[in-house]
């Protein structure tokens, strides 16, 4: 490199270095319209305050009341660990049908976040939270299905093991039975 050249290579470095870098901060914030946690007016820290102070029972009324059941489960398929940690103390206490979006929900987080998710999968394989009916593919598409094996085929710990297995088996049933992955249709 010629000694004049390197005062305008660095000239462009100086000048490309902001674009980069907002360019990099662009690229890691959530995408326009996603939901933040602040913007729901409802904390994942402050929920579970209300369950440890009031019990889950109490909670759940109030949730019922301000009608903000489509907030905690849009943070929970989400994938975020606070509000993922919430659903075993609130599902057992739940009507069928937020039992099964509750579940549902656990379902969508499961390839954005494994590690939440199988931490509050029952390693006895219970039908709230069991590997069984969290990780059926049965209704969800095969893009999910394929990213969930690979998602929790990457969960290497070992207080895990059991549920990260018992996971892949039912993410493994329906192609097993069918033959082919559930399109979700």
């Amino acid at each position: 490199m010629r000694p004049s050249t390197f005062p305008r290579l660095m000239l462009l470095v100086a000048l490309l270095a902001p674009t980069i870098g907002l360019t990099a901060l662009a690229a890691s914030l959530p995408p326009a319209g996603a939901p933040t946690e602040a913007g729901m007016g409802l904390s994942a820290r402050a929920l579970a305050r209300q369950i440890h102070e009031d019990g889950a029972e109490a909670t759940i009324k109030t949730l019922d009341e301000h009608k903000a059941w489509p907030q905690l489960r849009r943070a929970v398929a989400a994938g975020w660990s606070g509000w993922i940690d919430l659903v075993p103390d609130l599902i057992i206490h739940t009507d069928d049908q937020t039992t099964a979006r509750l579940r549902t929900a656990l379902r969508l987080a499961l390839p954005r976040n494994p590690r939440a998710v199988l931490a509050v999968v029952d390693p006895g394989n219970g039908p709230l939270l069991g590997a069984g009916a969290l990780c059926t593919p049965h209704g969800m598409t095969a893009h999910w299905r394929t990213s969930s094996i690979r998602a929790v085929s990457d969960i290497h710990d070992i207080h895990l093991t059991r549920q990260a297995t018992d996971c892949q088996a039912a993410l493994s049933a329906a192609s097993a039975v069918t033959g082919k992955a559930n399109s979700g249709t």
